[in-house]
């Protein structure tokens, strides 16, 4: 095979595991087979209030370049821009270099030493594919899935496929694969320099999807090499922040990127939807963040943003809203938010209502 150049982009923010983490990353990359005059590590770190990680990443790891570790570089951000902001930094740095492919790895993560060789091997015998991810295991229980790509619900919301289960089990139920997940993903260097990079606004949450998004939009395809394996140290968990976040990025997501027709027709489903989000975070405490949420959509930027974003859709899309729906699901399948109502009222109802409107949406 040909050896395209790589440039491994590693997002680093410092939490007391990172201590662990970190090495345990490093270590794993260390045993990676790929040419290493051929790829790079692009390392970019968010401030935090714990601490940093670059002073034991300096010491430790940057004297192994050009031995066990390929050429690394390193960024410190003055403001903590999140994770889209900074992958929009190791993406101006990449190009630069000249990367053919970028490939996003979390700093939790530990990776098969031939996890980049198989990935970039299918990118280039499939160029239709602008965006595949690996098969993401879960480092704390390595017989199970942590995703095996992502299902994305009609109305915005994301969850992993597989989660929690064996790859074989997960295979006989696998879903529409709508976005890649940001913890292991391959992304071609000619899709970002037509559609653009990760959103800077989004700060966290929805801003995989909505690169995915973009690319489908675009005419590229979005995929899953299961042989590409790492292991990521994942735990769902709900934080105040998280949920503004998810909410917001959720609207601007739908509002950016679909026709106003399909805007229309699913406002009655979202709706109702939203009556069911509001009481959670009230049962949650989080009502302020909720109405936050509401409150950024009649702020005048965030309408120039969402108008501009339409425009650019409008002249690069090649995708109808009748096949983006075909990638979408009706059902929230989640072990993490799993409950009664939500599988035997909620998700039959929703069906129901996106298989009409799927009959209905021509364009």
């Amino acid at each position: 095979m040909s050896f395209p150049k790589i440039a491994l982009v590693y997002l680093t923010y410092f939490v007391p595991d990172s201590i662990e983490d970190i090495p345990a990353c490093f270590q794993s990359l260390e045993q990676v087979v790929y040419p290493k005059e051929l790829w790079k590590i692009f390392m970019v770190e968010n401030p935090s209030t714990h601490g940093a990680s670059h002073p034991f990443i300096q010491n430790d790891w940057f004297i192994k370049m050009g031995q066990t570790l390929p050429a690394m570089s390193l960024s410190l951000n003055s403001t903590d821009q999140g994770f889209a902001g900074a992958q929009v930094v190791a993406y101006e740095q990449a190009k630069q270099w000249g990367a053919d492919y970028i490939y996003l790895l979390n700093q939790d993560t530990v990776v098969d030493p031939f996890f980049l060789q198989t990935i970039v091997q299918y990118a280039q015998e499939h160029p239709a594919y602008g965006i595949l991810q690996s098969r993401i295991m879960l480092k704390q229980d390595p017989e199970k899935l942590n995703s095996q790509g992502n299902a994305l619900h009609f109305l915005g919301f994301g969850f992993s496929d597989g989660y929690q289960k064996t790859p074989q089990k997960a295979k006989q139920h696998k879903r529409p694969l709508f976005y890649a997940s940001g913890a292991g993903m391959l992304i071609r260097m000619d899709l970002l320099n037509q559609i653009g990079s990760f959103e800077p606004s989004y700060y966290m949450y929805h801003e995989d999807v909505d690169l995915s998004w973009r690319a489908r939009l675009a005419g590229f395809q979005i995929g899953y090499v299961e042989d590409s394996v790492i292991y990521h140290h994942y735990e769902f968990s709900r934080s105040v922040k998280k949920f503004y976040w998810m909410e917001r990025n959720r609207y601007l997501t739908h509002l950016g990127n679909l026709k106003l027709k399909t805007l229309l027709l699913i406002a009655p489903a979202f709706w109702v939807m939203e009556t069911g989000t509001l009481l959670f975070s009230i049962r949650s405490g989080w009502w302020k963040e909720k109405i936050r949420a509401w409150f950024s959509l009649i702020d005048y930027k965030t309408w120039k943003w969402i108008l501009k974003r339409r425009r650019i859709i409008k002249k690069t899309r090649v995708l109808k809203d009748r096949e983006i729906l075909n990638y979408m699901v009706a059902v929230i399948d989640s072990q993490e938010i799993r409950n009664p109502l939500l599988q035997w009222v909620v998700n039959p109802i929703f069906q129901i209502y996106f298989w009409v409107i799927k009959k209905i949406i021509w364009w």
